[in-house]
């Protein structure tokens, strides 16, 4: 009786261990190419060494491309379980059902700061896995100006002593058509973009009195700064004056700038964004926060959470801000440099770009506007102009 009973405990225990084995799954995983893809790869190599039955499929995907090829591959069945985007694309994915919810939103109260987890949540739901914050700043060139100025109005002064179009040389560069970093103009005089806490489609105040006088100001600075049409003000243009031929004093970017700028030898500052007129602290950037998303199309919903996790740990997300250069969002993560002190510095003045579905509206009218303009156009029309096609998002 006894051999017996060991003999059939003997066999449940085989059956239960078979049973327990987890079939071996493959992930798809979305990330841009270069440093934030060759992290993923990296962090995968880690994770196999305790999920055997895990693999992966790299794809390189561009993290602003990836809601937009998820709604053409997920129906087809193609799509990622898991990957990155802005989180200002989570209107856009709730409307179209395209994710489904982090259901671990205590991880990500309890150790990532509070801005993190408040641009991926929606209606008190949390949505995404934090990867990274990010704001831009002035970068300065110390060997050009030893502290960056304050104000807009320092920055002119100094222009008029440091500009020679001739050999290329520029107070300051930026991309002048692009939204994301004019947001400090638009805003400067109470234009808060939906409402101050972003979430008011009827509230985009793009074409407000107070937006108005704040473009004024942006059209003033081409003939004071930058006398350039905004169409050759691309990133190539810009990253080239400030990096590669160091004739640029100053470079409004972000962090995503930063390796290319160390690996030049650039002895570079950074600093809050200088004070519009009438004002008396920096003006406001657009912050935005990577996240990581569970595609809704995926069947393989529970091991794409669980890596996602994974990418959150302290040592993950440490190997992620030593292979990227962009800034970790866990609280219990210190960095001891003096160019993302100011990153972070400038993030205390920034606003979380709003989520909503009419940021894609957004994005399109107001290059177009913010390019028209800085080229001479008549500044009400343009923000009329963007206002209407945001408005015809509903």
């Amino acid at each position: 009786m006894k051999k017996f009973l060991s003999l059939f405990l003997a066999i449940i225990l085989l059956l239960f261990i078979n049973f327990a084995k987890a079939e071996p799954v493959t992930l798809i995983i979305w990330e841009s190419e270069g440093a934030e893809l060759a992290f993923m790869r990296a962090a995968a190599d880690k994770y196999m060494e305790t999920h055997p039955d895990v693999s992966f499929e790299f794809q390189a995907v561009g993290h602003t491309d990836a809601v937009q090829k998820l709604e053409l591959d997920g129906p087809a069945g193609t799509a990622a379980d898991l990957f990155a985007a802005p989180h200002d694309k989570l209107g856009q994915m709730l409307a179209g059902k395209l994710i489904v919810a982090n259901p671990n939103a205590d991880e990500v109260k309890n150790n990532f700061v509070d801005a993190a987890g408040t641009a991926l949540s929606k209606d008190g739901t949390l949505w995404g896995y934090p990867a990274a914050i990010e704001t831009c700043a002035l970068f300065y060139n110390k060997e050009f100006i030893s502290e960056a100025p304050k104000t807009w109005e320092e920055l002119v002064n100094f222009a008029k002593t440091f500009n020679n179009p001739a050999i290329d040389k520029y107070a300051l560069v930026w991309e002048v058509a692009a939204p994301y970093y004019n947001y400090m103009f638009s805003s400067a005089y109470g234009a808060q973009l939906f409402g101050a806490d972003g979430n008011d489609p009827a509230a985009h105040n793009i074409n407000t009195p107070e937006a108005v006088k704040g473009l004024q100001y942006f059209a003033s600075l081409k003939d004071q700064i930058l006398p350039i049409n905004a169409d050759d003000m691309t990133y190539d243009f810009c990253n080239g004056m400030f990096v590669d031929k160091k004739t640029a004093a100053m470079y409004i970017t972000g962090p995503w700038a930063v390796k290319s700028i160390k690996e030049a030898g650039i002895n570079a500052g950074v600093a809050p964004l200088p004070s519009l007129p009438e004002k008396d602290v920096p003006a406001t950037s657009f912050s935005g926060v990577r996240g990581l998303f569970v595609s809704a199309f995926s069947e393989k919903q529970e091991a794409a959470h669980d890596f996602a996790n994974f990418l959150l740990t302290k040592e993950m997300q440490e190997l992620r801000y030593e292979m990227t250069n962009t800034i970790p969002a866990r609280k219990d993560i210190e960095i001891a440099d003096e160019i993302y002190a100011g990153i972070l510095a400038q993030a205390a003045y920034a606003k979380p770009m709003p989520s909503l579905p009419q940021m894609d509206a957004y994005w399109t009218s107001m290059n177009a506007a913010y390019r028209n303009i800085w080229n001479g156009a008549d500044i009400q029309t343009e923000l009329d102009t963007a206002a209407q096609s945001v408005e015809a998002i509903k």
